[in-house]
């Protein structure tokens, strides 16, 4: 599957304990794990659903662990040219978190913050594409920015990106991007976050898993030994909850109306 830019197409696990994560996300979605050797460090492991990879995982490195950085989701957007991209990000207020890195032959990576703090991916692919699979139970089904500063943060996306942004609810904007068909398509969601949310909290970009039925998945995934950080609730006709791994990495779960 071939992205355009500015549309999500990776999503990425670091960790603390990659066979405690293997075994969370096996009995829960359904994913297989296929460990890769990489040049210089510990297995870099590529999961996947019924043969079709959905996600990647590699080991949060002792620096990070060392600083106080937990257990991560990351998603990562398909982008033409790093260079270019970060160029955009900087001078529209956003802060280079990771330089350029080739990850030879897949493709090259980098990571960025907005200036309301989320962090986020940059993918530039050569071999590597993306997630073969989208939108499906067990697959990537949308990403969502709660920040604590929504009109500067959408104009950092639109800047970057292109995004365009509306509002399709009170305080809840939805990113389109325009497709080569002619019509935009919808690539995440953005929101004010909550004032309940403790104030030394980041903005942050939130991973949708679609499952079949998010009640009955967000009880399992307490059973398996994560948590539940988010109850499950409706919004309109679909359903949503979220969770944490065994290690503390936070996932949304999604049920979509058929």
């Amino acid at each position: 599957m071939r992205y355009p830019e500015g549309q999500f197409s990776w999503i990425e696990l670091m960790t603390t304990n990659v066979d405690a994560a293997r075994s969370f996300y096996r009995d829960l979605l359904g994913w297989d794990a296929k460990d890769m050797q990489t040049p210089n460090g510990p297995p870099y492991t590529t999961f996947l659903l019924d043969g079709q990879i959905v996600a990647g995982m590699g080991t949060l490195p002792p620096t990070l662990q060392a600083a106080g950085l937990p257990p991560i989701w990351t998603s990562y957007v398909n982008v033409e040219n790093l260079e270019s991209t970060m160029g955009r990000a900087t001078e529209a207020g956003g802060r280079i978190l990771m330089e350029p890195m080739d990850v030879t032959p897949e493709g090259r990576m980098a990571t960025i913050a907005d200036p309301s703090g989320a962090v986020l991916g940059l993918w530039q692919p050569d071999h590597h594409q993306g997630v073969d699979v989208l939108d499906r139970p067990g697959a990537l089904a949308w990403n969502e920015l709660q920040t604590r500063d929504l009109a500067r943060a959408t104009r950092f996306y639109a800047a970057v990106f292109g995004w365009t942004w509306s509002e399709a609810s009170d305080d809840y904007f939805v990113a389109s991007l325009e497709a080569k068909e002619g019509h935009d398509k919808s690539v995440a969601g953005a929101m004010t976050m909550p004032p309940a949310v403790p104030a030394e909290a980041p903005s942050y970009w939130s991973i949708y898993i679609a499952v079949e039925d998010c009640d009955a998945a967000t009880r399992r995934a307490c059973e398996l030994g994560g948590a539940e950080f988010l109850p499950p609730m409706a919004m309109g006709d679909m359903r949503f909850s979220g969770i944490a791994d065994p290690t503390g990495a936070m996932l949304m779960l999604l049920t979509m109306p058929d």
